[in-house]
């Protein structure tokens, strides 16, 4: 977050600010610059500083200046500390209601139910809150560029060493096909839908649901004939309320699209089938208490809010969609049955 880029402003006195960017810079005159100063007031205010600690810090006969012995071990010491200074300023928020600014990634399937919900919850957690909706692949590269602080994904990427994870959320997935299949039996098997007459409408190959989708039909040996590829929630069902097609998606999906409830049908997945997961991800530098109080929020809002109305949409999968219980780290479904690989 941007407000731990300036803790040291928190923490350190002017002088010892102005000590540790010319110290970085080699420069009197740029940490001048930065605060303002000329370069004989920036060398008055060091060497005040220099008679405090009761040694010289600098070595001024050289150019560039040099860190004196002294100086180094000054300057490592700030630094090292400073990079522990973001979680004691968010403790020190958190205790007396100075707010941080925190910046959301949010998968489209939990936009309209979740994300509503969960701002409402933080808002007065934080001075602002900034909330942006799109696919996992595009909130993982905001995340990695700091330009997001926390977001919810369906890829987990394991390879992203430098990201920390939790998982909060488990559905099972559904088929999705136009009002014309309501009395049809096709549904029951792969083969059927093979041969529907209706072509197969993939969810786009880099977002979230797409690559769990291909993954799925990949390894299950199941092939299917396409024309379109959709990135759109809203776009695949409207594609499918106008008989255009069928495609395999989640509940939740449904719930985000009220409109088409009454518009398509859904039923349950034939053998083998497929579950989507949803994660917490922030990165590994950001404090346990933002992720913490992140995953408290949402999984409480799923629980109470959601997950009635996942069951009622697709009953059939009443024991198989679980919730992360924060207090224990293990999800459950509805009947409080464990999920074994929590």
């Amino acid at each position: 977050m941007s407000d731990f880029a300036n803790a040291s402003n928190l923490f350190l006195n002017k002088a010892a600010q102005i000590f540790l960017r010319a110290a970085q810079t080699g420069s009197f005159t740029k940490a001048g610059e930065t605060f303002g100063l000329t370069q004989s007031a920036v060398s008055r205010i060091i060497g005040h500083w220099e008679e405090e600690w009761g040694v010289p810090l600098f070595d001024r006969n050289s150019r560039p200046i040099r860190l004196t012995p002294e100086g180094q071990i000054l300057k490592q010491e700030l630094e090292k500390y400073i990079s522990s200074f973001g979680n004691l300023a968010q403790i020190i928020r958190q205790e007396n209601k100075l707010k941080p600014v925190i910046k959301i990634g949010c998968l489209e399937s939990l936009s309209v139910d979740l994300l509503p919900r969960l701002i409402m919850a933080l808002r007065y957690k934080t001075r602002q809150l900034v909330s942006v909706v799109g696919t996992s692949n595009v909130l993982h590269q905001q995340l990695l560029r700091g330009e997001l602080d926390v977001i919810f994904s369906s890829d987990p990427t394991a390879s992203l060493t430098s990201l920390k994870r939790q998982k909060i959320f488990q559905e099972g997935s559904l088929l999705v096909l136009p009002k014309k299949f309501e009395n049809s039996e096709c549904w029951k098997s792969w083969a059927s839908m093979k041969f529907c007459g209706l072509p197969f409408i993939k969810y786009h190959h880099a977002s979230g649901g797409g690559k769990l989708n291909e993954v799925f039909f990949d390894t299950s040996g199941i092939s299917l004939t396409h024309q379109l590829e959709v990135d759109c929630n809203s776009t695949m069902l409207a594609l499918i309320s106008e008989g255009v097609g069928w495609t395999v998606s989640r509940a939740s999906t449904l719930l985000q699209n009220k409109d088409f409830l009454d518009k398509v049908v859904y039923r349950p997945m034939p053998p083998p089938t497929l579950v989507r997961k949803v994660y917490v991800m922030a990165r590994k530098n950001e404090p346990e208490i933002l992720m913490n109080t992140f995953i408290e929020e949402a999984c409480k809002i799923l629980s109470n809010d959601i997950l009635g109305q996942l069951i009622s949409i697709a009953p059939w999968m009443k024991n198989e969609i679980y919730v992360l219980d924060p207090r224990d780290k293990i999800l459950k479904n509805l009947d409080g049955m464990y999920l074994e690989d929590s």
